[in-house]
């Protein structure tokens, strides 16, 4: 059985058996091989935009004797699909604004697909907003720290298709946003650190409030506080804004309940 990394093992656990699932920007191939080889999913399309990387996937899927069940294909992400070829897109591990293009490039097999699993490493805030502004919704997410580094797979489905919050999660919202400053945007939070994992009080999420407070702090403290520069009064302020932000959420995510 192909073992995966922390990384992409929360990628596949996102993926609906049974679905036909297409993996842009596959690299070795190491996933569409793991998610036939389990049974999660009857096909799937390994594509990449380099031969190189396409051909190790080749490799990799002949070894594993899946030719039959695994197609290499090579593709500028989503431009050499058509519509009904794979249930769910996966693109991970590239950049957040990179994944951003190729969902605007490709908008009309994204958002008819049953889901997309996403897994950015940079511009996560701007990834869950173009999601949020596009007609889909993050009905599921997952952080794990591998090396030092945090990585959230994001379960998107279409709006339509997400079930509504419920009360309990109303009441969530609404207790979220007493709890913070006038100046403090809820959804600015939610794009940042993800409503799912939140609400959840997430143990590895707290790892990440954790750092990020220590990483704002040392900026801070870097920054005179006696200064005539508007730009430097202005970078403490948002600084400070900031910080009061990682405290409201470490505090809610050490509490059993808001």
């Amino acid at each position: 059985m192909q073992k995966l990394s922390k990384r992409l093992q929360a990628i596949a656990d996102l993926i609906t058996p049974g679905n036909r699932v297409a993996d842009i920007g596959t690299d070795h191939g190491y996933l569409p091989v793991y998610l036939v080889q389990s049974g999660v999913c009857p096909s799937a399309i390994a594509a990449d935009v380099r031969e190189g990387p396409l051909e190790c996937a080749r490799k990799h899927i002949a070894e594993n004797h899946l030719q039959q069940y695994i197609t290499a294909r090579l593709s500028d992400g989503l431009r050499e699909f058509e519509p009904g070829e794979a249930d769910s897109f996966v693109l991970a591990g590239m950049g957040g604004l990179l994944m951003i293009k190729i969902l605007e490039e490709g908008a009309d097999l994204a958002s008819g697909a049953k889901e997309l699993a996403l897994g950015p490493q940079s511009d996560i805030a701007a990834v869950r907003r173009y999601v949020r502004e596009h007609g889909m919704s993050v009905d599921r997410e997952e952080l794990v720290l591998e090396y030092g580094k945090f990585y959230p797979a994001l379960h998107v489905v279409p709006k339509k298709d997400a079930p509504p919050p419920d009360r309990n999660r109303l009441e969530w919202r609404r207790r979220m946003q007493e709890r913070l400053p006038e100046f403090c945007g809820l959804q600015r939070l939610f794009d940042v650190y993800g409503e799912c994992l939140i609400f959840q009080r997430h143990p590895t999420l707290r790892l990440l409030l954790d750092k990020d407070e220590k990483q704002t702090r040392a900026v801070l403290q870097k920054l005179p506080e006696q200064t005539a520069d508007e730009r430097i009064r202005l970078r403490r302020r948002e600084l400070a804004v900031r910080l009061e932000e990682i405290h409201i959420l470490q505090d809610v995510t050490g509490k059993e309940e808001l």
